[in-house]
């Protein structure tokens, strides 16, 4: 089983180095890498969303959201208020800041992820976000220890 506890080592090393490369393209706006992806899910909401809506789809728990969505609203690039169907939720958008911010920064982005994805055949990469994609939903189904 070596070429799976590789592909796992090298999965995780992509992880730190895409957090680590992504670093100087948010520095300027005064973001990180987490920040910017929190900021880019409630943009692609398309509108209000709640806290839960946004910690499943990036996978992370309720506690570790609510930190970083004070973070951002420090920043004044998000804005939180109460959910009024459901009063113990709240609703997240970004603030007219957090907007700009997204639109100054995303092009930078757009570009960095096109040169790094450039080498990778473009007739491949359905296939990759599949493979990504059943991984993290076979490791979403299985209970944590």
């Amino acid at each position: 089983m070596t070429v799976e506890r590789d592909l796992i080592q090298g999965i995780i090393q992509l992880a730190n180095l895409l957090t680590r490369r992504l670093g100087p393209t948010f520095v300027k706006a005064g973001v990180t890498p987490q920040q910017w992806t929190v900021l880019s899910t409630i943009d692609s909401a398309g509108g209000p969303t709640s806290l839960v809506a946004i910690s499943r789809r990036l996978l992370v728990t309720k506690q570790n959201m609510t930190g970083m969505i004070t973070r951002l609203e420090e920043l004044g690039l998000v804005e939180r208020y109460d959910d009024p169907s459901d009063l113990r939720s709240w609703r997240l958008q970004l603030t007219r800041r957090g907007r700009g911010l997204l639109e100054k920064v995303r092009p930078a982005y757009d570009q960095w992820r096109d040169e790094l994805l450039g080498d990778i055949p473009e007739r491949d990469l359905p296939a990759l976000q599949r493979s990504v994609d059943r991984l993290i939903a076979r490791l979403e189904s299985e209970p944590i220890e």
